[in-house]
Formats: structure tokens, sequence, C-alpha cells
């Protein structure tokens, strides 16, 4: 049976295009956010692992640059074995004034400190055994086994405060050409002007956090002894090795994270528009059908037009002939509907033909089409439906006396309809075929009534 009203045809399809097309869209446009996130994400990378790479090079040529200064104590031990304090003071305090980062300087003779400069605040130094100090212990022997420079730390000094110590081996030859091990050279450097003039602060002012490990040259296998150990973890830092006199460090560099809630308004506003779209679309599909449906519906009793009962009729017959099923189609025309739209105006009219397909459509099935193709005609296709007791029940329900109510009067009017049916046969090879013997049949049956009606009048 064709739907009561244009609107019920797919109801949930407009909805259903509205999600899908929201969900499109949010994927589209989610698409484009990843991409630039993506190639923001990498841009930001590049410019971090730049950043990075100026850090290390700081270091690098700062405690390179100590070295350098500090391996001129060593020569000043060679070229003078027997210097005194003063002689130290004087090396030391030119030293000093080259890098300002260094902090003491001392001298140890078989592994003790005789020396130091400065003396004040570094008294405590004085007379250290290193192979007696467990702290100090290892990084020495270290220097004495592979006789080159070493840097230790940081470390917590014993004259208190923290300090990164380049240590280089003093080692005599020999009248024989053997060496002969004299002690080391220990030259005491304030980590932190490195750390500062390398770029790398505590407040993070550059936007970027970075860690140091290594502690001792140990690379990745030292302890963390700057910033948030974490960092070596995170998959969005940038490392890098830092190579000092004797083994190297460790560098980590992450970006600072967005401020919390910056996507919100992204994702707030992706979501506006893929809302809009799936709007939109529905409203656009949903005015689709409508249009669609009032080109193939009546738009008064919401019943198939002609030119539906034409394209679905034609399929249905084309259907039953190559079957070779049967199919029947009624003709119907009430009787005397001129009379009601003259005596009681075409609201009392229009009135009557909703009421008369809502009683067709009571009495069709889902299967049939029902159609209204003229003022007051309609037409019922009736598939599997050969002459017989069922169309005579259904024959019957519809010619029994159907009561409206029309606007305004104070009782119900009966009507009658006058019905005209055909069977499709061999003398009936097309739907237009069947329509002429459908309605040439319902002729027929309304000048039997009209003289049945004529004879009852005279009697």
């Amino acid at each position: 049976m064709i739907p009561s009203s244009p609107l019920v045809s797919s109801r949930s399809l407009p909805l259903a295009a509205g999600v899908l097309a929201a969900c499109t869209v949010w994927l589209l446009l989610q698409s484009f956010v990843w991409l630039e996130r993506d190639r923001s994400r990498q841009a930001e990378r590049a410019v971090l692992q730049a950043e990075a790479a100026t850090v290390r090079a700081r270091l690098e040529s700062e405690l390179n640059a100590t070295l350098s200064l500090s391996l001129g104590l060593s020569a000043f031990v060679l070229s003078k074995p027997d210097f005194s304090q003063a002689d130290l003071a004087q090396v030391a305090a030119s030293l000093m004034r080259l890098q300002p980062a260094i902090r003491s300087v001392a001298m140890a003779p078989d592994n003790v400190i005789r020396f130091v400069y400065p003396q004040a605040g570094n008294q405590k130094a004085l007379g250290l055994r290193y192979l007696d100090t467990p702290a100090q212990r290892d990084a020495v022997l270290r220097l004495m086994r592979e006789q080159r420079p070493v840097t230790a730390g940081p470390i917590e000094l014993a004259q208190g405060g923290v300090g990164i110590i380049n240590r280089i081996p003093v080692t005599f030859t020999r009248p024989d050409g053997l060496p002969h091990y004299w002690g080391l050279v220990s030259v005491v450097i304030n980590p932190l002007p490195v750390f500062e003039h390398a770029g790398i602060r505590a407040d993070a002012r550059s936007g970027v956090r970075y860690a140091l490990r290594g502690k001792d040259g140990l690379g990745p296998l030292g302890e963390v002894f700057l910033g948030d150990a974490a960092l070596f973890g995170d998959a969005e830092a940038v490392l890098m090795d830092v190579v000092i006199p004797g083994g190297r460090w460790q560098l980590a560099a992450r970006a600072a994270a967005p401020p919390a809630g910056q996507g919100v308004w992204i994702q707030g506003l992706l979501a506006a528009l893929a809302a809009v779209a799936g709007a939109l679309t529905a409203y656009t599909v949903s005015a689709h059908q409508r249009i669609r449906s009032m080109a193939l519906h009546d738009h008064l009793t919401g019943l198939a037009n002609r030119h539906q009962f034409n394209l679905r009729g034609q399929d249905m017959f084309v259907q039953a002939q190559r079957s070779q099923r049967p199919l029947s189609l009624l003709n119907i025309d009430i009787d005397d509907f001129k009379s009601i739209n003259d005596t009681y105006g075409h609201a009392a009219g229009d009135a009557v033909l909703i009421q008369v397909a809502n009683r067709l459509r009571a009495c069709c099935r889902e299967s049939d089409l029902l159609a209204r193709v003229g003022g007051d005609e309609f037409v019922v296709l009736l598939p599997d439906t050969p002459p017989g007791p069922s169309l005579d029940a259904l024959l019957k329900r519809l010619r029994a006396a159907i009561e409206v109510v029309l606007p305004g009067a104070d009782v119900p009017l009966g009507l009658r309809i006058s019905i005209g049916v055909a069977t499709r046969s061999e003398s009936t090879p097309t739907l237009e075929a069947l329509l002429r013997q459908a309605d040439e049949a319902m002729y027929r049956a309304k000048g039997l009534l009209n003289s049945l009606a004529y004879r009852q009048a005279r009697d």
C-alpha cells in the first residue's frame, strides 16, 4: 500500500545522512588538523634539535676551553717541579682571569693535595687523599690507568659547594725512558656559569626544558645531575651526546608543553562545522524527499499520483506478465461528487476525497498500489489477486455505503462509489489496455447504478 503521507517515506534518512555527513566532515577536518599538527611537530622538533645542538656545542666549547687552560698547569709542573705556593698562585690567577668559571686549582703529587689556589675557603681540601676518598677514588684510578685527562662530577666538594673537576695526569720521563707518574693537577669549575652560558636555565625562559646525565663522563650510564630525569624517557625529547674530556654526557631537550586546553577550541570549532554540515545535509535530504514526494504523491490525500502509478504500475504489470501471475485493477469513481462541490463547496469536496481515500486505504493491502488519478477517480492495482472470493469480498467492502462528515453539516452524508474491475489477460497486453478495460467497466457499473436509481425513483 502507498504511504499515507509524503513525509512518512524514509523518515530516518535525513537524520542518517546528516550524521554521516557530520562524521565525514569531522574526519576530513580532523585529518587536516592531524596533518598540520604533524607538520608543526616536525618543524618544532627541527627547531628543538637546532637549539639542543647549539647548547651542546656551547657546553663542549666551554669545557674543552677550560681543559686547554688546565693543560698549561701540567706543562708548568713539568717545567718547574720544585714550584712554590707563590709560583702556583701566579699561574692560577692568570688562568682564572682568562676563565672566570674556574673556582680553584689544586696540585696533588702522589694523589694528595699539597697546593691549592686560592687558599681562602679551600683549606679543607689541603691534605685530601684522593685514593682514600670514595667519591673521587674511581675517577682518579681511571686517570692513572688511562693516562689522559678525565672530567669528574658534578660532585660535592670537600671545601663545600658543587663543582666539575678536570683532572690532568702529570707524568715525567725518566732518564731510562720509562714514565714516572708524579701525580695530578685538578681544576675545579663552577658548573652554573657554564650551564647558563650554554643556554641551560632553571626557569626555561627559552621554552625548552633541559636535563643532563652522565656523571663522571659515563654517558647514558651515569647519574642525572641536572634537570628532570623523566625527560630521558620522554618520546618527544631530543637526546644528544656531549663530548667532554675523558668521557661524555647526554643532553635531553624537550619543548615546553602547550598550555592546557589550547586544542579544545579547535576541536570545538571542528565539531561546530561538522554539526552545521550535518544539519545542512539533513535539511537538503529532507527537502529533496519532500520535493520527490510531492512529485509522486497526491498533495490532498497523500496517495500515489498518476505519475507514480504509471512508474510502479508498469513494473508490477511487467512482473506479473513475466511470472504469469494474476493482476487485477479497480477503477473507482465517487457517485454524484459534482453535486457535493456545487452544494457544499470545494472545502467539503476536499474533505470527502480525504475520507474516501482513508476508507480505500483501510481496505487495501500493503502490496496493493492505490492512487488518485483524477478529481474523484481512484485506481487500485492488486497483485496476485484473481477473480474469485477474495476479490468479491474486497468489492463488497468497497461498495458498502460510506458515511462522510462534511464541514458544518449536522449529520453524516452517505456516499456510494462505482467500481470497474479488470484482470490481466491476453486481451490486455499492456497496462494501458488494462486501464481502458477497467475504465469501461466502471462506466458500465455507473450506468447500471443510474438506471436502477431511475427505476426506484419512478416506482
